[in-house]
């Protein structure tokens, strides 16, 4: 997202602080906000507040990040938190997604709380992604914050197991599209038949393991590695 353009390995080698390693000036900012955001969401919890801290963590982005950090978009009170996104593939009008012009805490409450009933599957993970890039929260950089804080909400980070994105150029443009079906649904049958067409455009856990650079004890004996179910 945000044209974050670097690999995961290039990414990790500057995150190991490899000698020369290191990330154009749009990645690193995008970066850093991500490391932000994950510390602020993993000492406050999958809550209202974390999912606030995440955004507030995002400073480093002139282009890219809000301008009030954390700021829960108010539209009558500030003009400039109104939000209109164009779901159009022609980039026309036309059926445009206004997100609500007033965000409150408890619409975030209502995500975290419909998660923490559920089942907890992937698909949950997902769709507390979808929820919050659709209630569009913040000023900017909502789509990140929503991909962190449904990173907590599964707790991903100890098994490694993380919700991401589609690798695939042509299969993050259907995601996108799908994502853009989820914004415009006007009912919670609608939604679950754009979250159903989101989940098929995902990597499987197996393809996200296969793009997860190896450790140190894995290039030791490569003959070891086995493929994670």
């Amino acid at each position: 997202m945000n044209n974050y353009k670097s690999s995961v390995l290039q990414t990790k080698r500057v995150l190991d602080n490899e000698v020369g390693a290191k990330l154009p000036k749009n990645d690193t900012a995008i970066l850093y906000d991500a490391l932000d955001g994950i510390s602020a969401i993993e000492d406050k919890g999958f809550n209202s507040d974390g999912i606030i801290a995440v955004n507030k963590a995002f400073t480093y982005s002139e282009n890219e990040d809000p301008q009030l950090p954390g700021h829960l978009r108010n539209a009558f009170y500030n003009p400039d938190d109104a939000i209109m996104i164009v779901t159009d593939p022609n980039g026309t009008s036309r059926g445009a997604y206004s997100a609500p012009d007033v965000v409150k805490k408890k619409d975030l409450d209502n995500i975290v709380i419909e998660f923490n009933k559920s089942k907890k599957t992937r698909r949950d993970g997902w769709k507390v992604f979808a929820k919050i890039s659709k209630l569009q929260p913040f000023q900017d950089g909502n789509k990140r914050t929503a991909l962190i804080a449904a990173n907590a909400a599964m707790n991903t980070w100890d098994k490694q197991n993380y919700l991401v994105l589609p690798f695939n150029n042509i299969d993050h443009a259907e995601f996108m599209v799908n994502l853009m079906r989820f914004y415009v649904a006007e009912t919670d049958v609608d939604e679950e038949k754009a979250l159903d067409k989101i989940m098929t455009t995902l990597p499987s856990e197996k393809e996200v393991n296969l793009h997860l650079p190896l450790t140190k004890e894995e290039k030791e004996k490569p003959l070891d590695l086995k493929t994670k179910e």
